[in-house]
């Protein structure tokens, strides 16, 4: 079994000091992008990139002096760096191959130790399915998800990538597959656009979109896990990139990171494609009085309402970083109003169960990484976290579906992090959606705080555990 592997992801919005620039993000004060924008831009110096018609906002690749020309235009509203997110993952350990069988059928024989299923009230849904006509759908924002997974295969209905440095893989050469073979360099290029393209790396695979989309979605009886809804289809949509700079101080830095112009490519475009749900499981902090965050955090308020307008509930997780949400430091994506925010349960204490482990009554509390605040948490579900015990003991953890980073193999891990918790939400409001398609994305979020269970700290846990029965009835 694989060492515990702990690993806190960058908490900072900005690709470090040492890239003199980044892709800009242009918000004009219309929420439509002008006609002659190309020729807007290069009048101040920019090339456009990329254009977000539907919100008004366009990428451009440029410097400083470029940045300070264009904002003093009449027509544009905020001027300001592209922002690059990380996954919310802090704790992973690969699940070894023997484990004890369980249900609910007798080749889900991890099933048991999911005790997350349990505690959310997936089952009492499963003997229900279908629920109802529509099969629910969700589109997973994220690093690629393995769609040959066996608790995937046929699972994946559409797979896209929207990240700068695209690379297609597993048997169907899917462009969101989580695999990666190149990245963008800030050593050799530190005004990197764009435009500079990505520098050639060996090929790895990333495993977090892999687990996220198996909470969702895990068919019975394909692999050795079940995920919330099994019932369910995934919209895949590659996300992230890698990134590589040296820092003077800690060295030769790597990392991935999801830049706002893919995600707000991916969430315009799972929304025309009529996803009902969007899960995103990533975010980093801005202090809301940064001017320098400005044009992002607007351009993010208007892909959300615009994504809401058009039908599509945004889920996403509320971060990592023990922070409290109440004052000037804000989570992005999920403190945007119209996006339900969800923060990690853990459990202090796991006993057995009919079917496996479970949660004791009265155990829940707040994941010890969970961000929290009464004025940002929608809703919580299990995140998981090392239990109460000195060492890290996997069973508190999120058991769900992997692929091994050096081989690309099919495999299983624990994880935990507000990720992990992310997915459980997505898959009942998708469930939701599927049973009331003329409910609005208001009444859906309304629906599934108000058939949550109240924990009694709206501070940690919002409205309170997300309940499957409950929301499906």
């Amino acid at each position: 079994m694989k060492a515990l592997a702990r690993s806190l992801l960058a908490t900072a919005l900005l690709v470090p000091a040492v890239a003199a620039a980044q892709p800009y993000l242009v918000v004009f004060k219309s929420d439509q992008v002008p006609a002659d924008t190309a020729r807007l831009v290069a009048g101040y110096g920019g090339r456009l990139s990329r254009s977000y018609a539907p919100i008004g906002v366009v990428s451009v690749d440029g410097d400083a002096a470029f940045a300070g020309r264009i904002a003093g235009d009449k027509r544009v509203f905020a001027v300001g760096p592209e922002h690059v997110f990380t996954a919310s993952e802090p704790l992973a350990q690969e699940a070894s191959p023997a484990m004890p069988a369980a249900q609910p059928l007798p080749s889900d024989n991890l099933y048991g130790l999911q005790w997350d299923m349990r505690r959310v009230n997936a089952p009492a849904v499963w003997a229900r399915l279908p629920l109802a006509a529509v099969k629910p759908r969700v589109a997973v924002l994220d690093v690629g998800t393995m769609d040959d997974h066996p608790d995937l295969a046929g699972q994946v209905d559409a797979s896209y990538s929207t990240s700068y440095c695209s690379t297609s893989g597993g048997p169907g050469a899917t462009a969101g597959y989580p695999v990666y073979a190149s990245y963008i360099d800030f050593d050799a290029f530190p005004d990197w656009t764009p435009a500079d393209g990505c520098s050639p790396e060996p090929a790895n695979y990333e495993p977090h979109g892999t687990h996220v989309a198996g909470t969702i979605a895990a068919k019975f009886g394909g692999g050795r896990v079940v995920g919330v809804a099994p019932d369910a289809s995934i919209g895949v949509y590659k996300v992230f990139d890698h990134y590589r700079y040296t820092d003077p101080v800690a060295g030769r830095v790597e990392r991935t990171g999801a830049f706002d112009g893919p995600l707000f490519a991916a969430i315009i475009d799972a929304t025309q494609r009529g996803y009902p749900v969007i899960s995103m499981s990533l975010g980093g902090e801005i202090f809301r009085n940064q001017k320098g965050s400005a044009a992002s955090w607007q351009a993010w308020s208007r892909v959300a309402k615009w994504a809401d307008r058009n039908g599509a509930l945004l889920v996403a997780a509320a971060g990592n970083e023990e922070f409290d949400l109440n004052g000037v430091i804000a989570h992005v994506p999920s403190d945007i109003p119209s996006i339900v925010s969800v923060s990690a349960s853990a459990t202090s204490d796991l006993v057995a169960g009919a079917d496996g482990l479970v949660a004791a009554p009265g155990s829940d509390i707040l994941a010890f990484y969970s961000n929290y605040g009464a004025s940002s948490i929608d809703i919580t579900a299990p995140g998981g976290d090392c239990g109460p015990g000195a060492a890290c003991d996997p069973d508190y953890l999120i058991l769900n579906d992997y692929i091994r980073p050096d081989s690309g193999a099919a495999a299983y891990a624990w994880m935990a992090g507000t990720s992990m918790a992310t997915p459980h939400v997505s898959a009942v409001a998708a469930q939701v959606r599927s049973m009331h398609p003329s409910w609005t994305t208001g009444h859906v979020r309304a629906w599934l705080k108000s058939s949550a269970q109240n924990l009694g700290n709206r501070q940690y846990f919002g409205a309170g555990m997300l309940d499957a029965d409950a929301a499906t009835r």
